[in-house]
């Protein structure tokens, strides 16, 4: 699609006439529209209202500076041309400065003889060349040179709106480009969505939840024989979680278990035979609990079988360090 630039071109005016028909001349052979209000100098508050408007539908603002000031409004005591430059600069449109170059003798139709003038000049020159793209031209060809290099980095680093021929807009085509945005935004929200989940389910163990130090202590029985009948003893043992898990995970590679066979392994890893023998009949459960909000194990229901009981991608990992043989190091 084929962009124009709309250039709005400030300057005082009838001593720089030539400059600013070389700077319409040179905004033309960079695509661009030059928007100077030639036959309408802003001269009184009624008129810079509508030059307000125009400069709003600009991508850019050109000033050219020379040895003039320019008609000064009563109420704010500033040129218009200055007021065009302040409007400009609030609306944060990108402005090109070109200032003349002091050096350089005027003509007297060119320059301000009277000493406010000259110093409201002074100072808003001043103002405009802190301007980061502000340069300094010493004749036409210099202005036309260095319009021209300004207007094309202008466009390459401040991107604007511009505007677009009528018949290069294509509906049918920008639908397409949509409909296919909105899927490439579901489809990167989901993905986000999985990235999340990834991150939290190998996310550090959750310092509020009981893990690693503090043990626990489960009593379990076992049956020994008299010679004549068997009684039970019991057996206290103290344990951490996370040696409970490290038994059981290492049981669950690469399957999913029932709930009756995880708290089979859990009684198991304290030395009892089944979760029959735990005297806390809650407790294997309580654990099975504890690694779900842990985030370590997850459920699923399977249809016609019931509830199964597996690794998380943290739980996996965690099996995996509390399980592998690990090289010695060296001293």
């Amino acid at each position: 699609m084929e962009k124009k630039y709309q250039v709005f071109i400030s300057s005082t005016y009838t001593d720089l006439i030539e400059e600013r028909k070389e700077v319409q001349k040179i905004l033309l052979m960079a695509d661009c529209i030059p928007a100077g209000m030639e036959a309408f100098v802003a001269t009184n508050d009624e008129q810079f209202e509508v030059i307000k408007k125009v400069i709003d539908l600009c991508d850019y603002y050109v000033l050219i500076i020379g040895g003039r000031y320019g008609s000064i409004n009563s109420q704010t005591g500033l040129s218009y041309t200055e007021m065009e430059y302040d409007y400009a600069v609030s609306k944060e449109i990108p402005v090109l400065v070109f200032a003349i170059d002091e050096s350089i003798e005027l003509s007297e139709d060119k320059k301000d003889k009277d000493t406010e003038s000259l110093y409201k000049l002074s100072q808003f020159r001043a103002k405009a060349m802190t301007n980061r793209l502000a340069s300094i031209w010493k004749d036409l060809t210099d202005l036309s040179g260095k319009l021209a290099i300004s207007i094309m980095n202008a466009k390459g680093v401040n991107v604007r709106p511009s505007w677009i021929r009528g018949n290069d807009y294509n509906p049918t085509e920008n639908l397409k480009k949509l409909s296919s945005l909105q899927e490439e935004n579901i489809k990167l929200a989901e993905e986000n969505s999985l990235l999340k989940k990834s991150i939290d389910e190998l996310s550090s163990i959750n310092d509020e939840l009981e893990f690693d130090d503090s043990k626990i202590k489960i009593r379990y029985s076992t049956d020994y024989y008299t010679g004549s009948r068997y009684l039970n003893d019991y057996h206290d043992k103290e344990i951490t979680l996370k040696e409970i898990f490290a038994y059981v995970s290492i049981n669950m590679i690469n399957i999913s278990i029932t709930e009756t066979s995880l708290c089979d392994y859990i009684a198991k890893s304290v030395g009892a035979d089944n979760a029959n023998r735990l005297t806390d009949k809650n407790i294997a459960k309580r654990i099975c609990n504890q690694f779900i909000s842990l985030k370590l194990m997850d459920t699923k229901w399977v249809d016609g079988r019931g509830l199964y009981y597996y690794l998380t991608k943290k739980g996996n990992k965690l099996k995996n360090e509390l399980n592998l043989f690990k090289k010695k190091t060296k001293n």
